[in-house]
């Protein structure tokens, strides 16, 4: 009788082992791979001027929505003042039309204490904006999207042996994955968590770049930089790029 309990007890050990061994052996569930090298893309939220101007910290992006009262405009830029029910705020964009008492909505991140040499007078809190809609025409410089090409006011030297913008797009094809030079000037710069999302425009076109923060780099610095050419990259959440450069080295 022992002997027969044995037996049973092995034979149940044995078939415990297959029914394990079976399930090991099956094809795991597929899991969503995720590049962590790529920048996290911030969310608008949206909030009155009340808000904006009562915790500027609260939100990396933020989306207003204001009447226009005054407008302001500098080369390639336009400053606007806009208000709600709750309060007033400065609004600096690509250059744009827009008449007093329209509605627009603009998009952004909110700076405090900026400073403007052109105005010649310092901001308590304003917002760069991304993108700006509604009133007199719509328009866009966000840092993930096409933006709007500026070359009239900007004319950057090339530096020997560097690549121009106009280039470096045309020929993407041929670049793709090589090391390029380019002196440019930063027109917008997007702190991210750990790099920059930068636009470089060295007078012949627009390039969005991808910047390590152990370089200090600042909206309006004259750069050269080396970089890597990207082609067709997906940043998730709709942001699609033909050409992006990722930044190895600023000079």
């Amino acid at each position: 009788m022992n002997k027969l309990i044995k037996i049973i007890i092995t034979l149940a050990i044995v078939m415990t082992g297959l029914v394990i061994s079976g399930c090991t052996d099956s094809e795991p569930a597929p899991q969503q791979q995720f590049d962590h090298n790529l920048p996290v893309v911030p969310v608008a939220v949206d909030v009155t001027i009340g808000e904006a101007l009562a915790d500027p910290y609260a939100h990396e992006t933020i989306r207003v929505t204001g009447i226009v009262n005054q407008t302001i405009n500098v080369t390639g830029y336009t400053y606007m003042e806009i208000t709600d029910s709750t309060g007033s705020l400065w609004v600096a964009g690509y250059s744009t039309q827009q008449d007093n008492g329209t509605e627009i909505t603009a998009t952004g991140n909110l700076n405090i204490e900026f400073t403007s040499p052109t105005m010649g007078r310092t901001f308590d809190i304003i917002l760069f904006a991304d993108s700006i809609s509604g009133g007199n025409t719509s328009v866009s410089n966000s840092p993930h999207g096409s933006g709007t090409i500026m070359t009239g006011d900007i004319n950057v030297t090339p530096v020997d042996g560097g690549t121009r913008i106009e280039d470096i797009k045309s020929m993407s094809a041929q670049l793709d994955g090589q090391v390029v030079k380019v002196s440019a000037m930063v027109v917008k710069n997007v702190v991210l968590i750990d790099e920059y999302f930068l636009t470089l425009d060295d007078g012949t076109g627009q390039l969005k770049a991808r910047c390590p923060n152990t370089f200090n780099v600042s909206q309006g610095d004259s750069v050269v930089v080396t970089g890597s050419v990207m082609t067709d990259v997906d940043l998730g959440s709709g942001y699609d790029y033909e050409v992006l450069l990722q930044i190895i080295d600023v000079e």
